[in-house]
């Protein structure tokens, strides 16, 4: 299943159960009262009336939250399962038809208990019932931290573990581990994005491009430090792999985590590494999680780091040279070899392929001239609008985005175009300004954007008319709103092209 039919999915099943929530507090369950009331931040105000947006919120914010999985009660799962399989009962065979890798050989009559558990098991991110029940048992024995020093982790090698952001440092800790930590946080995904060499000159474009599109948003010392942190990030890598064993890379499958880890590789490429081991940890999933959106939200429980750890691969030649020409692409001002890079099957680095093919949907698309993440924003905002920001990020987050990898003020970055400008699509209906970034705006669809989602006028078009001048607009090296002509999205053909616009 695509990546856009799974957010498509999750819209409506999401809807679905708002719907029977908001059903059920308006007749009077205790218990879905208390789910609102505990969950919403006016749920406990006098007069409260819960909106089906309301509980919508509730249900995708639950969705991403981390479900410890006991072992009896997915056994009782598969059972149900089972027995709802053999009634042939529709969202059970759905289930089925969509995890199970030998649905399309065997009939629901033909199913065994094992068939259910396959599809628990792969539901749940894991391959096999055997390998869900293996998970289960070793977070059984990490959960109390007196067990957690019988593992070894990194104490074998002096090790530095490199992530995006600090949101894991303290969790590793926790969970044991001694190495060392380099935060990478420069927000590659958008600005003008160009080589690490020479040096001041990437230091110089990364930290304006930052400053000036966060600081407006963000509390001075966020910020007050960024050329002296690229410099760090960037004598850090260069250095490698002085004074380490091992280089733990912490990245999981999003856009902002494969750039990243691209960026990490296109430096190991040219270091001298000898016999330094070099490991990759990374998930697109993990049990016990509906909607899986990064390794943070791990965290509250150190103990799945360490299940992460388990399951790290080595990074060989192979996947250093992928990464490295992947970081070459991204930062050419032409897009065409980095979406050749996204269709070779086989690649070594299999997530970077997928994520990098949705960083060239960020490119106006012919239709309209509004990136993705534009566009699916308008989509919301046209549905619940209307709307703050901040409850458009968690649905783009929770629901709608294929690949989840902006930050709430790299949003906010992303969308301000549209109502800032002579031309606007979409309209304030109020503004309070003591508010965070995110709720300051009330925001709705207005004519000009109903007819840019409906294909009926060219964004960029609107934007480049008279003194309408957007601000610049990449997606690495590619300018990606340059007057009149410029690198576009076909959808329908699934690739970048050059495409005019009046």
């Amino acid at each position: 299943m695509s990546k856009e039919s799974q957010a498509q999915r999750r819209y409506a099943k999401n809807l679905a159960q708002a719907e029977t929530l908001l059903a059920a507090y308006l007749s009077g369950d205790a218990n879905a009262i208390a789910r609102i009331q505990n969950n919403h931040p006016q749920g406990q105000e006098d007069g409260f009336v819960p909106t089906l947006q309301d509980a919508r919120l509730i249900v995708s914010a639950a969705s991403t939250k981390v479900r410890r999985l006991s072992l009896e009660k997915l056994k009782k799962e598969a059972k149900d399962l089972f027995k709802r399989l053999k009634a042939s009962h529709l969202d059970a065979l759905e289930r089925y038809q969509q995890n199970h890798p030998q649905a399309a050989d065997k009939l629901a009559s033909q199913l065994k208990l094992a068939d259910a558990q396959w599809v628990i098991a792969r539901e749940n991110d894991m391959p096999s019932w055997p390998r869900l029940k293996a998970h289960v048992a070793l977070m059984n024995r990490v959960e109390i931290p007196a067990q957690r020093a019988r593992f070894i982790l990194d104490r074998d090698m002096t090790t530095i573990h490199i992530r995006c952001g600090s949101d894991i440092k303290a969790a590793l800790s926790e969970a044991g581990f001694k190495g060392g930590f380099l935060e990478i946080s420069n927000p590659f995904p958008q600005g003008n994005v160009v080589a690490f060499d020479p040096l001041e000159y990437f230091v110089d474009a990364r930290a304006h491009f930052i400053t000036q599109s966060y600081g407006g948003d963000v509390a001075p010392e966020w910020i007050e430090n960024t050329a002296d942190d690229i410099r760090h990030v960037e004598a850090v890598l260069r250095s490698l792999p002085d004074g380490v064993e091992r280089i733990a890379l912490w990245f999981e499958h999003d856009p902002f985590d494969q750039l990243c880890l691209a960026y990490v590789l296109a430096h190991l490429a040219e270091n001298q590494l000898g016999d330094v081991k070099v490991e990759l940890i990374s998930a697109e999933g993990f049990p016990g999680v509906a909607h899986f959106i990064g390794i943070g939200q791990l965290c509250r429980q150190p103990e799945n780091l360490i299940a992460l750890w388990q399951a790290r691969v080595e990074v060989n030649a192979s996947m250093i040279a992928f990464g490295a020409r992947c970081w070459q692409a991204f930062i050419a001002s032409d897009p065409t070899p980095l979406w050749r890079l996204t269709q070779e099957e086989g690649a070594p680095l299999p997530l970077m392929r997928h994520a990098f093919f949705r960083m060239l949907q960020e490119l106006p698309w012919v239709d309209n001239g509004l990136s993705l993440t534009e566009r699916l924003a308008l989509q919301i905002i046209d549905k619940e609008g209307p709307v703050t920001l901040d409850k458009v990020f968690q649905f783009l987050m929770t629901e709608m985005e294929p690949l989840p990898y902006l930050g709430d003020i790299m949003f906010l970055s992303a969308i301000r175009p549209l109502w800032n400008g002579k031309i606007t699509a979409l309209s304030v209906v109020s503004r309070d300004v003591t508010k965070p970034a995110l709720q300051q705006e009330l925001l709705c669809v207005n004519e000009v954007g109903a007819a840019v989602l409906a294909g009926e006028q060219h964004w960029l078009a609107l934007k480049h008319k008279g003194c309408n001048e957007p601000s610049e607009r990449w997606v690495g090296g590619v300018l990606s709103n340059a007057a009149g002509r410029c690198w576009h999205w076909s959808e329908q053909l699934k690739q970048p092209v050059l495409f005019s616009y009046r």
